[in-house]
C-alpha cells in the first residue's frame, strides 16, 4: 500500500476519534450545569454555635484506640464522628451515647442539607428513603439520589445528569468497554493512531516539498 493510501485510510479513521474529542473536549471546557450536577452537600452546619457547656464526654469504644475526633452541629442536634481502629461511627454530642441514624434522622439530615444547597429547587421533595447495613439512599422527585453514610453522616448526591457527565468522560479517554485492560488498549490504540497518520503525512509533506525544490 502506497504512503498516500496509507495515509487516507488511517485518516478516515482517525476523524472519528476526532470528532468524538472535540465534542466532548468542548463541553469540558463550557461544563454546562455541571455545579449543579456535582453538587457538594453537607450535614454540617459550620456557620451554627456550639454550646459546649452542653457537650459531654464519648462512652467506651471497647477498648479500640480512637485516632481523630470531629464535633459537629446538625439537624439532629451536635455529633461527634469517631474514628477508632473497628472503624467510624457517630455519638450524641450531648449524651455521649453511639447514636444510630434511623430513617426519621437520615430525612431530617438530608433535607436539611439540601435546603442549604445553592441547586435545592432542582432536588423537589423526598420520594423514598431505604436504608442498608451502611448507607442511606434518599430518593428525591426531582430526580437525584442521596447517599448518607449511617456511621460517618457523609453525604453525596448523583442523578441522571450525574451519570452523562460521567459517560462522557469515559467516552473522550476511550474507556468504552468498562475492562480496565481493554480499555488501556484502546487509550494506546487511539495516541498510536494519531502517529500512525501524522508520520505518512510527513513522508507526503517531504516528497512534495523536494518536488516543488527540484
Amino acid at each position: 500500500m502506497s504512503w498516500v493510501k496509507a495515509h487516507r485510510w488511517l485518516a478516515i479513521v482517525l476523524v472519528v476519534l476526532l470528532v468524538v474529542w472535540s465534542i466532548t473536549g468542548l463541553l469540558f471546557h463550557i461544563k454546562p450545569g455541571w455545579d449543579r450536577a456535582y453538587d457538594q452537600l453537607s450535614v454540617e452546619r459550620r456557620d451554627s454555635p456550639l454550646h459546649l457547656e452542653e457537650l459531654t464526654g464519648l462512652q467506651s469504644l471497647g477498648g479500640s484506640p480512637i485516632t481523630r475526633i470531629e464535633l459537629f452541629d446538625t439537624a439532629i442536634g451536635p455529633l461527634y464522628r469517631v474514628r477508632a481502629a473497628a472503624g467510624t461511627e457517630l455519638f450524641d454530642a450531648k449524651t455521649g451515647r453511639l447514636r444510630v441514624l434511623d430513617e426519621t434522622a437520615v430525612r431530617a439530615l438530608v433535607v436539611d442539607a439540601v435546603s442549604r444547597s445553592a441547586y435545592r429547587g432542582a432536588y423537589g421533595e423526598v420520594a423514598t428513603v431505604t436504608l442498608d447495613a451502611t448507607t442511606a439512599h434518599v430518593t428525591f422527585s426531582g430526580g437525584p439520589i442521596v447517599e448518607l453514610g449511617l456511621h460517618d453522616a457523609r453525604a453525596s448526591q448523583h442523578g441522571g445528569d450525574t451519570d452523562r457527565i460521567d459517560w462522557l468522560y469515559r467516552i473522550h479517554y476511550l474507556q468504552w468497554t468498562g475492562n480496565r485492560s481493554v480499555d488501556r488498549v484502546l487509550a494506546v490504540a487511539g495516541l498510536a493512531l494519531i502517529w500512525a497518520v501524522m508520520i505518512p503525512g510527513l513522508v507526503l509533506f517531504v516528497r512534495r516539498f523536494r518536488r516543488r525544490a527540484e
